[in-house]
């Protein structure tokens, strides 16, 4: 069994004899902060980086993967990630049934978010000037900002699970 394999199977099967996970809520926080951080750095590092408040303030050149006119791809290759991880992590299905409308969110959230960073494909410069692609940008903004609310507080509170912390600003 390779890497990704035992790992996979420590998460799946916390107890008192695994090294990483002695139960289930250690296995489900480590797995919150994944999306948590996740969202934070798309959203905060990736589009933030470069998409500004207004025409004026964005800086292209900042865009990842801004030669290669590959920035939309990117990130929805990072939300679709996501999706995927959620999908195989069967954590909706670990809520009860009057909380499962937060998992059924999360993943139309993810589907969504990949369609709007979809449209936004191209050269960072052009995409930034199309007002039909900047606004898939500004969608894009508004769905990450939606998903860290579901995960951060709805799925966190759902699993009793306390919300906020984030590895990437420094605490």
């Amino acid at each position: 069994m390779g890497k990704a394999g035992r790992f996979a199977a420590q998460w799946a099967s916390p107890g008192p004899d695994n090294p990483l996970y002695r139960d289930g809520s250690e296995a489900v926080t480590e797995l919150m902060g994944a999306f948590i951080n996740g969202l934070e750095l798309v959203r905060d590092q990736r589009l933030k980086s470069f998409f500004g408040a207004s025409p004026d303030e964005d800086k292209p050149k900042q865009a990842i993967y801004w030669r290669s006119g590959l920035t939309g791809a990117a990130l929805a290759a990072n939300l679709d990630g996501m999706n995927r991880l959620f999908q195989a992590s069967n954590l909706g299905d670990a809520l009860p049934k009057d909380e499962r409308w937060i998992a059924d969110s999360i993943e139309i959230q993810l589907v969504n978010g990949v369609a709007a960073a979809r449209e936004a494909s191209g050269p960072a410069t052009e995409v930034l000037a199309d007002s039909k692609r900047r606004a898939a940008l500004e969608h894009f903004q508004l769905i990450t900002s939606s998903l860290s609310n579901l995960f951060g507080t709805r799925l966190s509170g759902a699993f009793g699970l306390t919300a906020g912390f984030s590895s990437l600003d420094g605490d």
